[in-house]
């Protein structure tokens, strides 16, 4: 379904050795992840989650290049995640790999949008 945005975001990191992100403007309409690779730098990708439902990850993280870092959680792994958390139909659960906790981080929300900074 946000397989375009998914591919999107993991192609844009491909081509960088790390990237450091950080939560901004977190509310229920809106849960905005900005990656940049210095704090002096301007944002260089912004990962926009719409209407989210649950949020099980840092404030603060690194990627270092290593698989994909955003991924749609299907089958039997989503429903134990829908089972646990008692997700309400017609939202999505995104999976973020990072390197600062053992496990990945979940985002559950309604859609993502993706906007590259060049």
């Amino acid at each position: 379904m946000y397989r375009n945005e998914i591919d999107k975001v993991n192609d844009f990191l491909k081509d960088q050795l790390w990237m450091d992100f950080e939560m901004c403007n977190i509310n229920r309409g809106k849960l905005e992840l900005h990656g940049f690779l210095d704090e002096a730098e301007d944002d260089k990708i912004i990962i926009i989650f719409e209407q989210p439902y649950m949020v099980s990850c840092n404030f603060f993280f690194t990627y270092e290049g290593k698989g994909n870092f955003l991924s749609i959680v299907e089958g039997k792994e989503a429903f134990q995640i829908n089972k646990m958390y008692g997700v309400t139909q017609g939202n999505n659960v995104f999976k973020i790999t990072n390197i600062n906790v053992e496990t990945d981080m979940i985002i559950i929300a309604k859609k993502v949008e993706v906007q590259i900074i060049e």
